[in-house]
């Protein structure tokens, strides 16, 4: 009889903390008329966030992603079976079901606080054998790694986790990891480079300058969100309220994401050859997720 015994939390795949630049944002300039004038509404902020290049590449959650994801978790259920234990992660969230992950870029976007994800479910019991951990992390001294400009990461070299990994990646599960890193790096440094596009600097002045009419002065709206408490309520704030009101005056969001879109496309043409590899490397993962599967393409 297996063992029955559950993990301490279900451990999915590296998440990677992408700490962007604090930066400000800008706006589309459709006339000169002062900043207090409100502009016509284009695209919601949403839906241009949603539409930027590294957002489909890193952090938007899609039905093939969610299929990768569960194709992962009944392969190391199965693994760990043959192990003699009973492995009973969380189920794997539909698209619909939990928020993507992207950095808030510019800050504040509304005074409602942004959606986050559903607590994870704990365990029903805490694992007391020493040999379920290494039988589903492996050997904790054999790690795969690669490394970015900014960050390093390892992985589990084996283990029922990584044989998982391998089952859809094969001996491309650290190239995989290797061009993650590598597109991380590519969003920051775009993200960077907004900081000298003209526009970009433009309407980041004319929102200083709302502000400051406000009787507030800060840089950039990112570093006036993560200057406020971590208790704030923004709907009652004066100072977040100046900070989305004077977003809504110059059409800072609307801009900063038209102009982040346009340097993101730049890098990415830039390394179209990683993009190559990383799109490769994504089909093949999902492909082989639907043959764990038993889903028709």
């Amino acid at each position: 009889m297996p063992k029955r015994v559950s993990p301490r939390g279900a451990v999915a795949a590296v998440v990677l903390v992408l700490v962007l630049a604090a930066g400000a944002a800008t706006w589309m300039l459709t006339s000169r008329t002062e900043p207090t004038t409100r502009r016509p509404t284009g695209p919601g902020t949403a839906e241009l966030a949603k539409h930027l290049p590294f957002f489909g590449l890193l952090y938007e959650r899609t039905a093939a992603q969610t299929q990768v994801a569960e194709a992962q978790r009944r392969l190391a259920v199965d693994c760990m079976a043959q192990h003699g234990f009973t492995y009973r992660p969380v189920p794997v969230a539909r698209p619909a079901d939990s928020p993507d992950e992207q950095p808030t870029t510019f800050g504040l976007e509304s005074l409602t606080p942004p959606r986050t994800a559903p607590p994870t479910a704990a365990p029903v019991e805490e694992p007391h054998d020493p040999a379920f951990a290494r039988a589903l992390f492996g050997d904790p001294d054999r790690r795969i790694s690669a490394a970015g400009k900014t960050i390093r990461v390892t992985r589990p070299a084996d283990g029922c986790q990584a044989e998982a990994e391998k089952r859809l990646l094969g001996s491309d599960r650290p190239h995989w990891l290797q061009d993650r890193i590598q597109l991380a790096d590519g969003e920051k440094e775009a993200r960077q480079q907004l900081e000298q596009d003209p526009e970009f600097r433009t309407v980041t002045e004319r929102w200083r300058r709302c502000l400051h009419d406000a009787r507030y002065d800060h840089k950039d709206p990112a570093a006036l969100m993560y200057g406020l408490p971590r208790d704030t309520d923004f709907a009652r704030n004066p100072l977040a309220q100046a900070d989305v009101r004077c977003k809504e005056d110059t059409g800072y969001l609307t801009t900063a994401y038209t102009r982040l879109d346009a340097a993101q496309k730049s890098w990415l043409t830039q390394h179209s050859a990683l993009l190559t590899s990383w799109n490769a490397l994504q089909l093949r993962q999902e492909k082989s997720a639907r043959e764990v599967l038993g889903v028709r393409s």
